[in-house]
């Protein structure tokens, strides 16, 4: 058993202090927790290096794939009933401990929800929503839509970008009105990340109508590919399920919206995501960061105008969101 100087029993995946044998094997609560949320949900990893990547306590959650892989290749078990069965005191301490806060990596699996969950919504609401298209298309990559389908797919993207938002337990705990306010002030940047991270097709000589005034026409062919471009450099960085989860949860919880019933707390949600964050590797969490003014620099108005005003006329996308989040509200 693997011991540090001061004689603590070390965790076998990233060499963090354990907390004690888990799934049979002296781990820590991070790699505990990350274990048990990944063969709880069948989740599948990918990793972008190769599986060449450290897994050791300050680059734990930079590759999820690899860190699996840890977990395995140290003889963590999938199947822990061979395990004494806790008593029910142990249990409900445990089950305490995990929704406690306690560090920024529980932060992202109980406040925020940006973990392996956020793949979990991802992956398994996405699918329909994209191939609902066309599976012909989405065979293809959705890189072969025709015009006239691309503005029903923006608006399912845009529905899918609210549905996540929900899915976020801080977020449901917010007073209603924040809710609502954040949505209205966060939707077009969560709109582009989500577009980016789905790949939606962007030409913009298809998108912009032939018959606008010329000036006009001109300005929203640049917006166009401005977007296109944004969305490129999206694919070009590799982004993951996660990391657009981050990016989307930092750009969603704005301290400085106006009129907020509780900023104070928004302020605390940004603040805590871009912490965990920021675990990360500092080059990479950079130029991901990067991509958020370019998102935010693509107006409401101008979204509205090329992917939304084909479908809706001058029907404001605030309105439809309050339609969206009153039809994903409980009965």
């Amino acid at each position: 058993m693997e011991e540090n100087g001061r004689g603590e029993t070390l965790c076998k995946v990233c060499g963090d202090k354990a907390s004690g044998k888990h799934y049979g094997v002296p781990s820590c609560d991070g790699c505990r927790g990350f274990f048990k949320r990944s063969i709880r949900r069948n989740l599948d990893y990918v990793c972008k290096e190769n599986g060449r990547c450290i897994v050791d306590v300050s680059r734990r959650n930079q590759c999820q794939a690899c860190r699996f892989t840890k977990c395995l290749q140290v003889n963590m078990k999938r199947d822990a009933h061979f395990l004494p069965r806790p008593s029910p005191e142990s249990l409900s301490m445990t089950t305490a401990k995990e929704d406690e806060v306690t560090s920024s990596e529980e932060a992202a699996t109980v406040d925020v929800r940006i973990d392996s969950k956020e793949e979990l919504v991802s992956t398994r609401l996405a699918a329909p929503v994209i191939t609902s298209v066309s599976s012909d298309y989405a065979m293809q990559g959705l890189s072969l839509l025709p015009t006239e389908n691309i503005y029903e797919f923006a608006a399912k993207l845009l529905f899918f970008a609210v549905r996540w938002a929900r899915s976020i337990h801080s977020f449901l705990q917010l007073p209603y009105r924040d809710q609502t306010i954040l949505l209205e002030e966060s939707w077009s940047e969560l709109f582009v990340l989500t577009a980016a991270q789905w790949n939606f097709p962007v030409d913009e000589t298809t998108l912009v109508p032939v018959d606008l005034p010329i000036e006009r026409r001109e300005v929203l062919l640049d917006k166009a590919r401005r977007l296109r471009e944004l969305l490129a450099k999206c694919a070009a960085l590799r982004v993951d399920h996660s990391e657009y989860a981050c990016l989307k949860a930092i750009v969603l919880f704005k301290a400085e919206s106006r009129n907020l019933c509780e900023p104070g707390r928004v302020a605390a949600l940004q603040e805590q995501t871009v912490a965990v964050f920021c675990e990360r590797d500092a080059r990479r969490v950079g130029r991901l960061l990067l991509l958020l003014p370019p998102a935010r620099a693509l107006c409401r108005a101008t979204l509205h105008e090329l992917l939304f005003k084909p479908t809706v006329g001058d029907v404001s996308v605030e309105r439809l969101l309050g339609d969206m989040v009153g039809a994903l509200r409980p009965t």
